[in-house]
């Protein structure tokens, strides 16, 4: 392969992540293929930019019913209407930049983390146009309608359940390939669980809570860390992403005697953080997911927004790698519970490690190149 695209959309930190993964990925596997990774936003509008990425953070933030509402109202097959005649039209002229790059690149093969893309070259791809090798990388551990796309040559999916959902919406089967989700080279490596915990000065004697809220920092923090720090006498990591106000918020918290707390902004190394922790809690997007499964690390999903969180928690739960918590009383209760039966921790933690799949993002690349 001497060209190879991988397309993002910046709407949620997820896409963009597991594009990342497969660049670096690629960089490695191929040292001499020009590999080239765009957001497609970066083609569009400010206005339209801005919108796009704005709406999904404001709702899942204030309004995540209404967005659980729209997710499950929007998964079915579309139907052929004025709206969407008129919504195919504003695409091509929107998108009309974007379309012009991916031509002028050439790339022997896309590969596209965020169903928009497909759905930008769906109607010329019909018309026997832009028939390059196109390949759609799902996130979550779920196939919504959005990600059904037959017009792809090729889907990568992360279990053998989405498999079975994407071919029962029409996709031939030998078109999809159960891979994982892409992540990071950094969750496939060892860790030496010792000395990193010697770095960041923790106790080999008391277990090690993670506390993450995602890049954007969404979710009640704060609380979450407070009722953390309360279920024993535990070492809090609590990474407030690019929250600022939540960040100096947490580091203003005493910890009660017995626990600890350290405060983190936005991790670039968080396989490290995950490498020394017995727990995380936080939300179950699908990177976040696919990332401590691939560590073996156990979760309590806190408050899933519906939709793809809530799917993505349903895994965890029918792996036996997590717990869902719904509501501060709920995640008090299971934090409790889970700390005093550390061989119910174990459990989790090595069926956590058995889900896991820390090589997708080069078993996605390989079959790409076949």
């Amino acid at each position: 392969m001497k060209r190879l695209l991988i397309l993002s959309v910046s709407a949620g930190a997820g896409h963009t992540r597991a594009a990342m993964a497969l660049e670096r990925t690629a960089r490695a596997l191929w040292p001499r293929t020009e590999v080239l990774h765009r957001d497609v936003l970066d083609f569009t509008e400010p206005v339209y930019r801005k919108g796009y990425v704005e709406s999904y953070l404001e709702m899942v933030n204030r309004a995540p019913d209404l967005w659980g509402y729209l997710y499950h109202a929007s998964d079915r097959p579309p139907k052929r209407t004025l709206q969407s005649r008129l919504v195919r039209l504003f695409d091509r002229l929107e998108f009309a930049r974007f379309r012009r790059f991916v031509r002028d690149f050439d790339a022997d093969a896309v590969l596209a983390t965020h169903f928009l893309p497909c759905q930008v070259f769906a109607p010329y791809r019909r018309r026997r146009r832009d028939r390059f090798p196109l390949g759609v990388v799902l996130t979550d551990f779920d196939a919504h309608a959005f990600w059904v796309q037959p017009t792809a040559d090729r889907f990568f999916v992360a279990t053998p359940e989405v498999a079975a959902m994407l071919a029962g919406r029409g996709i031939e089967m030998e078109k999809i390939s159960v891979t994982g989700v892409p992540i990071m080279p950094a969750f496939a490596k060892r860790h030496d669980r010792k000395a990193l915990r010697a770095r960041f000065e923790l106790s080999s004697r008391k277990p090690v809570i993670l506390v993450m809220s995602g890049g954007a920092g969404v979710g009640a923090l704060v609380e979450t860390v407070r009722r953390s720090l309360a279920a024993g006498s535990v070492q809090v990591l609590a990474v407030a992403g690019r929250n600022e106000p939540a960040r100096k918020e947490l580091e203003t918290l005493v910890p009660p005697r017995g626990s600890t707390l350290r405060v983190f902004g936005f991790v670039e190394d968080v396989s490290a953080l995950m490498a020394v922790a017995d727990l995380a809690v936080g939300k179950s997007g699908g990177l976040t997911t696919a990332e401590c499964l691939a560590m073996g690390l156990a979760m309590i999903v806190r408050d899933p927004i519906p939709g793809q969180e809530e799917r993505n928690c349903d895994f965890l739960l029918e792996a036996g790698a997590g717990l869902r918590a719904n509501g501060g009383a709920a995640l008090s209760f299971k934090l409790e519970r889970l700390l005093s039966d550390p061989r119910r921790l174990r459990r989790m933690r090595l069926a956590a490690r058995g889900a896991g799949r820390p090589q997708a993002a080069g078993e996605i690349l390989r079959a790409m190149d076949r």
